[in-house]
């Protein structure tokens, strides 16, 4: 009898953890397939730059979709739609926006280069949410500036 009992522990052990090692190749699985779901570069690298020097203040809209998000600050009165703003690409990691920008208290100033045709930055990856295309602008240099509208109460 107790051979018996022994026997059935041990099977329902074994079976116990057979199952918890398939979860976990279940759990591996799934998040592998998560990892490669959007590797897709959808930005064009035959899109080239326009050849002509900008000097541009920005500012930044936060929207709630995953859209172009820069629109210049003289336009900023005249009730722009999406259509009025387009994506950054700044040309080196230095460039990248510092941690202490905040978007309703900041604006930027930048020079370089739109590309001829509207498309996403260089190395945008597909997302889950459509990007639409928009102008870019990439960027050689970029100084962050208080916005003149900000009153710090």
């Amino acid at each position: 009898m107790n051979l018996l009992k022994n026997i059935v522990i041990f099977f329902s052990l074994g079976l116990t953890l057979s199952s918890c090692r398939e979860i976990k190749n279940d759990k591996a699985i799934i998040q592998k397939e998560e990892e490669n779901k959007y590797t897709k570069i959808i930005s064009d690298p035959t899109n080239k730059l326009t050849g002509k020097i900008e000097s541009l203040e920005v500012s930044y809209t936060v929207w709630g979709c995953a859209c172009p998000q820069w629109i210049l600050t003289k336009d900023l009165n005249s009730n722009p739609g999406i259509e009025s703003h387009f994506y950054l690409e700044p040309a080196n990691d230095k460039l990248e926006l510092p941690d202490y920008f905040l978007p309703y208290k900041h604006f930027l100033k930048i020079k370089g280069q739109f590309y001829e045709r509207k498309d996403y930055p260089q190395g945008t990856v597909e997302m889950e949410e459509k990007l639409p295309k928009a102008k870019v602008f990439r960027y050689t240099e970029m100084k962050v500036i208080k916005n003149p509208a900000y009153k710090n109460e």
